[in-house]
């Protein structure tokens, strides 16, 4: 067990190196040789465990996906399902340094990702992956009684991850802004909260609140207005 627990350890750091390299050189950046310089080791050793940069760049990724799922289920214990919906999705947006670096590596995905097979199959899975996580939150909203009844959790979960997605370029575009983090969290929220279901009392339009339209407020309940002449 120890020996996997190393060698586990040691591909997350390779991983990592790729990372690094990514952020300060671009995707193109990334080769046997640069990661291997970045990483202290040998080209030799290197390629024993990933022969190709194709192999580096989707191990990258996919460390990307297990630290999003590993944080993604400490969420699970906030009880409150609207702010565990808005916590899980805020765990996919840039707002420090650890996830502005995961953006960056799937941005990198995605720009290597249109002329090489292999990354494309990476990119499918994340895709999915992300996809399945709104599908999974808007099934714990409506388990929890508070998702609309007229929301179609498949167009929803489109809504949802395109607007995660969008958000997350946004705050790559820009350098890190505190500001920026919390505009993007309030979207998010916004969002959000008109996928939940309000009691008729806390609904915006009128007749919701109980008040009669405009015009007839003099008119008692369960009489006819008088027609005039």
């Amino acid at each position: 067990m120890p020996r996997l627990i190393d060698r586990a350890r040691r591909e997350d750091e390779l991983a990592e190196a790729v990372w690094r390299v990514i952020r300060r050189d671009g995707a193109s950046g990334v080769s046997v040789r640069t990661v291997a310089a970045e990483a202290g080791l040998s080209t030799g050793s290197l390629r024993h465990s990933f022969p190709t940069r194709i192999e580096l760049m989707a191990h990258a990724t996919a460390l990307v996906g297990r630290r999003v799922a590993a944080r993604t289920a400490r969420r699970r214990s906030e009880p409150d399902a609207r702010r565990r919906t808005v916590q899980v999705l805020a765990e996919r947006l840039p707002l420090d340094d650890e996830r502005r670096a995961e953006a960056e590596v799937t941005a990198a995905l995605h720009a290597d990702a249109a002329s090489h097979p292999r990354l494309r199959e990476v990119r499918r899975a994340a895709h999915a992956a992300a996809r399945e996580t709104c599908l999974t939150q808007l099934a714990q909203l409506r388990a929890a009684g508070l998702l609309r009844p007229d929301a179609h959790p498949d167009d929803e979960a489109d809504h949802l991850q395109a607007l995660v997605a969008g958000l997350a370029l946004q705050l790559l575009v820009h350098e890190p802004d505190p500001a920026q983090h919390a505009r993007a969290l309030r979207l998010l929220e916004r969002h959000v909260d008109a996928l939940v279901a309000r009691p008729r009392g806390e609904r915006g339009d009128r007749g919701d609140r109980g008040e009669r339209p405009s015009g007839r407020d003099d008119v008692p309940a369960g009489r006819t207005p008088r027609r005039e002449a």
